[in-house]
């Protein structure tokens, strides 16, 4: 198969040679091809299908562990809030129970201390502090009566709120804990004392644990400020000061998306724990993966396996019945254009053959002529009693009158024999038979083909062939019918004594290219772009088959050169046909 780019339209046209359309391989590659491009168009598809439901499979999951947070969050902040309202109203029943005289009795306190620590739990002592901050009664494992508060944060924020669970704090102990007190006022002297207990950090990570977090998670209290109440697995540990950012103040479990700083993904879970200067907060880096996960994935590769397997034996179906399909149909269209071609032949030789017919009318006119004469003196011959034969053709003038009615029919003869071998040369197409030849020499055999009709018409016909044109190599009679039928194209386009100019040269080391011009009415742009295809043409109703271009198209390109047309509108036009030097039979059917 050959292609080309149209020069004026830029188009790309494609011709058909046997060994093209009839080529094995080609139809090999061309299945091939097939199969290639569906199964990558069938496994794009799958795989965005795949991707999508692999996306949509962790988004779903990933929701799932958001909302799986979400719930674990709840529960333990409010275990937390129960552990603290729980604490404030055991020590408001207490203070509410006794005098402040009587919790300054250290049995008393004791005692207390035991049946709260039994009822309640968790608690490690409980003390008695009045309006200075002094620990006046205590019962627990340290040695705090005494000790003085006032300048603790919890005691300024119990003076004021009556309530109050403290942040994480070391304190005299010298251990991290913090102290849940509150505020009873002295109605007579409008003064107070507080009753605290003091609750060891443990119990807020046992509260915490209740959260299920794997290897890569980590769950803490830490206060607004940054400050870590428990211990955190990857932001240090208790009193420490976290890089974590803090967020702003919102009611409810707040869960977000967001990256670490090498982007990696995680999730982010906080909540205000009420009545406490803590936030609950979660940080989830574990993938969202489930064995259900991972069972819907293994069921998605095998159906993506199996589908493209399936894919791939259909296509190969479809590729064997499509390619069987054009090959049919390359057949009969290979049929087709030589039927086409067989057309145009035909055509191009019939107009020839008009015109050696009225050649040879001539000579044969001569041949009758002078045929006629002999016999005429020959029955005179017969005639004429009193003169011998003999002597007849011993006078001078009798024999000057046979050897030129002799010659005559000589020349005749010879003159037909020349038209017969230039319609001869010209009619054999089947095979391409390559051998060297004047181009200027073919040129003016076609041009005795036409040059009645030239003079007929009054037609000017201007030769500039280039006298040191060197031979090529190529066939013959296909260039004089591509000569024929452009010539004869532009002997239709002129109007009487218009201008036909034939040229030659050499254009490089390889080519050499032939000028057709005239001055006829030229070629209108919307129509150039169609003029080498099949039964295309602007000659009016039955002047025309539209093929003699379409034919002088196959063959230059199949000649291994080209053929391309300037025109203009009312000015005329040019076909510019050019050769190679050394074309041959091996080398156009490589091209092909």
């Amino acid at each position: 198969m050959k292609h080309t780019r149209d020069v004026e339209s830029g188009r790309l046209l494609t011709f058909l040679t046997p060994s093209s359309i009839t080529g094995p391989s080609r139809y090999v590659r061309l299945k091939v091809t097939i199969v290639i491009l569906l199964v990558t168009i069938s496994i794009v598809f799958l795989l965005i299908v795949f991707f999508v439901s692999h996306f949509w499979l962790q988004r779903f999951l990933n929701e799932e562990t958001q909302n799986q947070t979400r719930w674990q969050m709840e529960t333990t902040k409010n275990s937390i809030e129960f552990f603290i309202n729980l604490k404030i109203s055991a020590l408001r029943f207490l203070a509410s129970g006794y005098q402040f005289e009587q919790l300054l009795d250290q049995k008393v306190l004791y005692y207390l201390f035991s049946d709260f620590k039994k009822d309640f739990g968790d608690a490690v002592d409980l003390g008695v502090i009045d309006s200075m901050g002094i620990m006046r009664s205590y019962a627990g494992p340290y040695n705090l009566k005494d000790k003085n508060y006032s300048d603790q944060d919890w005691f300024k924020q119990v003076e004021v709120q009556d309530v109050c669970v403290s942040e994480v704090f070391m304190g005299y102990r010298g251990t991290p804990h913090f102290a849940v007190a509150v505020k009873t006022t002295i109605p007579e002297t409008n003064g107070f004392w507080i009753l605290r207990a003091t609750v060891e950090i443990k119990t807020l990570q046992w509260l915490i644990s209740t959260i299920n977090l794997k290897v890569n998670d980590d769950a803490f209290i830490i206060t607004p400020k940054g400050v870590l109440q428990t211990p955190s697995r990857f932001h240090g540990d208790v009193l420490k000061i976290s890089d974590i950012k803090m967020p702003y103040l919102q009611h409810g479990i707040n869960v977000s998306e967001q990256e670490l700083p090498d982007g990696t993904p995680f999730i982010y879970a906080y909540t205000y724990i009420k009545d406490s200067p803590w936030i609950l907060a979660a940080i989830i880096r574990s993938k969202a993966e489930t064995s259900a996960a991972k069972s819907f994935l293994n069921q998605l590769i095998t159906i993506f396996i199996v589908s493209i397997l399936v894919i791939i034996v259909i296509t190969l179906k479809m590729a064997h019945s499509m390619v069987n399909w054009i090959r049919e149909a390359d057949e009969k269209s290979q049929e087709a254009l030589s039927e086409i071609e067989h057309s145009g032949k035909l055509a191009s030789i019939g107009r020839l053959a008009a015109g050696v017919a009225h050649e040879i009318n001539n000579p044969l006119s001569i041949i009758g002529q002078r045929a006629g004469l002999i016999k005429d003196i020959l029955e005179m011959s017969e005639e004429g009693k009193s003169h011998d034969f003999a002597a007849m053709i011993d006078d001078m003038k009798t024999r000057e009158k046979f050897i030129s009615l002799t010659n005559g029919i000589v020349d005749a003869v010879n003159r037909c024999r020349t038209i017969t071998h230039r319609l001869l040369g010209f009619a054999r197409r089947m095979d391409a038979t390559y051998e060297l030849i004047d181009l200027n020499e073919t040129i003016l055999e076609v041009l005795s083909f036409l040059d009645k009709e030239i003079l007929f018409r009054d037609i000017k016909l201007v030769r500039n062939l280039a006298s040191d044109l060197p031979q090529i190599k190529t066939d013959k009679g296909q260039v004089q019918q591509v000569f024929l039928n452009i010539i004869n194209n532009a002997v239709d386009a002129v109007a009487r004594e218009g201008v036909i100019e034939l040229s030659s040269e050499q254009k490089d080391a390889q080519t050499v290219a032939v000028y057709i011009s005239d001055n006829g009415k030229g070629i209108p742009k919307a129509h150039i772009k169609h003029i080498f295809e099949p039964f295309y043409t602007t000659k009016e109703k039955d002047k025309g088959t539209g093929l003699g271009l379409f034919i002088s198209y196959g063959i230059i390109k199949k000649l291994g050169g080209s053929i391309r047309v300037n025109s203009e509108t009312e000015k005329g036009t040019t076909f510019v046909i050019e050769l190679p030097l050394h074309s041959n039979e091996e080398g156009s059917n490589a091209a092909d």
